[in-house]
């Protein structure tokens, strides 16, 4: 004979299965991750581009790589794009192109596109800004800026750990 709480107990968990499964189904959105910008206001001597663009340049990958590797998005390939996007930053900047980064992540096939800008005030104050627009709507969906302090490798990554982890705790769809 079967006991009444035990078929009971299954047939509320049933739902909850068949939601589980729905979510697990459920594909991630695509994000683009584009070029990181920095904005100097130190008038520091010594000339800092080399570190800097290698800094962004590591920045970017490592949000984009952290996200996807926590499954959270789908990084989107920036291939496809590379000559459109050289073209942009030959004349302006991302921050500055009146919606070019849209364009860019339809073009890319991104449903989210995410943008990042550090600022440096001086050698020990830092700030990074990053943002999330939804591509199908232009409606930016997330904006957090947060100050780090030193301008070095190990200040900058934990900088983009930081946003890593903030953004994976509450994803943005």
């Amino acid at each position: 004979m079967i006991d009444r709480r035990a078929l009971l107990g299954l047939a509320l968990l049933l739902p909850l299965q068949q939601a589980a499964s729905a979510l697990a189904e459920e594909p991630r959105k695509r994000l683009l991750v584009l070029d990181f910008e920095l904005v100097d206001t130190s008038n520091e001597p010594v000339d800092q581009s080399a570190e800097h663009a290698k800094r962004l340049a590591r920045a970017r990958d490592d949000i984009g790589a952290g996200l996807a590797a926590r499954g959270v998005y789908d990084v989107v390939d920036r291939a496809p794009i590379a000559a459109d996007l050289d073209a942009i930053l030959k004349q302006t900047y991302i921050r500055t192109c009146n919606g070019c980064e849209l364009t860019l992540a339809r073009k890319a096939g991104a449903d989210l596109v995410l943008t990042g800008v550090v600022n440096k005030v001086s050698t020990l104050i830092l700030s990074m800004g990053v943002s999330i627009a939804r591509v199908s709507t232009s409606e930016l969906i997330y904006h957090q800026g947060f100050d780090f302090r030193g301008d070095n490798d190990q200040s900058w990554a934990r900088a983009t750990k930081f946003f890593v982890d903030r953004i994976a705790r509450d994803p943005l769809n």
